[in-house]
């Protein structure tokens, strides 16, 4: 009678183990699935957050060239209407 205690144990443990083995390679399969997806995601954030600096650079630089312009224009015409008080 032991003899079958035994065989029925191995094959019960047998399923479990197989069962276990089972939800651990589908766990697997999603944290690798969702590790994917993660590392996806991250690389296209990085990518908009690097164009986006290139956007605000290009913008800073034409702000920089209007504002240093308008400068200019406003000592040339500030300059011409002193020079023109002058005369």
């Amino acid at each position: 009678m032991r003899w079958v205690e035994r065989r029925t144990e191995d094959r019960f443990a047998r399923e479990q183990a197989r069962a276990a083995n089972h939800k651990i390679d589908t766990h697997e399969d999603r944290c690798s699935e969702r590790w994917r997806e993660a590392r996806d995601e991250l690389k296209e954030l990085r990518q908009r957050i690097f164009d986006t600096r290139v956007a605000m650079e290009q913008g800073h630089r034409r702000l920089t060239g209007w504002i240093i312009g308008g400068q200019g224009s406003v000592i040339l015409l500030l300059g011409g209407f002193l020079l023109s008080r002058l005369i």
